[in-house]
């Protein structure tokens, strides 16, 4: 009987542990949006001004710099985003080339390439209708229409306050001479003002590029340990209580 007991008992802490996971762990919303329309969600005159940007130099070993753009901007009154605030993001390795490196005495290209981006950034508003569907509960919108950059975004997850979005393809440098790939802008909203913290960027595994999308690449190869980088972006402030959450 005691046995028994201790079953169910175990049963059901572990259930309780699967539920509380799920809550913590969250699939964020992702919509597709032109730049011409997203602005006006924060601004009547559908063009945002600027508060504070960072533009932070990745160290990837590669010819040229790497760099993450990150910029903030208020929602004016009357726009749907009203007092909120904006942060957007984007990976440019436009002008990375690949280089030469020796590996057990033979000369080796290298070509790396960002899988990941992730960073702490706090509750997310999930308020808004980005895509002008009607359905409001957009969570992160990327401008693949009227900006830069040619990768989208894959998954995204939310892991407490930190957020991870992995990219639909990696964004790699470019061949000797050729350029190099960059990220559509995408971008969320937050209730509370900007700080400076790390964003963290994972490369892929082994020295060229990788042809697949995310959920095509091997198990093993998402469960590697990869070379990772933090580089200096704008971010929400999270406060104690959030930080306890």
């Amino acid at each position: 009987m005691i046995s028994r007991v201790a079953v169910i008992i175990g049963l059901a802490l572990g259930v309780t542990f699967i539920v509380g996971c799920e809550k913590r762990e969250m699939h964020v919303k992702t919509v597709n949006v032109s730049a011409s329309t997203i602005y006006c969600r924060f601004d009547p005159s559908c063009a945002v001004t600027i508060t504070d940007s960072r533009t932070a130099p990745i160290p990837m070993q590669a010819g040229g710099t790497a760099v993450l753009h990150s910029r903030t901007f208020t929602g004016q009154p009357g726009t749907p985003a009203s007092g909120l605030y904006g942060y957007e993001y984007r990976l440019d390795l436009e002008r990375v080339n690949e280089t030469m490196v020796e590996v057990d005495g033979v000369a080796t290209k290298r070509r790396p390439c960002l899988l990941t981006f992730s960073l702490e950034f706090g509750p997310i508003v999930e308020t808004l209708d980005y895509d002008g569907d009607g359905q409001a509960g957009d969570a992160i919108y990327v401008i693949t229409s009227g900006g830069p950059g040619t990768i989208k975004l894959g998954a995204v997850h939310r892991w407490r306050n930190k957020l991870i979005v992995n990219f639909d393809t990696p964004v790699c440098v470019g061949p000797p001479g050729g350029d190099g790939h960059s990220s559509y802008s995408f971008g969320l909203v937050s209730a509370q003002p900007p700080t400076s913290i790390d964003a963290t960027l994972k490369e892929t595994a082994g020295l060229a590029a990788v042809p697949l999308k995310y959920e095509q690449l091997p198990r093993a190869a998402k469960l590697d340990h990869h070379p990772h980088y933090d580089v200096p972006a704008l971010a929400p402030r999270i406060s104690p209580t959030q930080e306890a959450g």
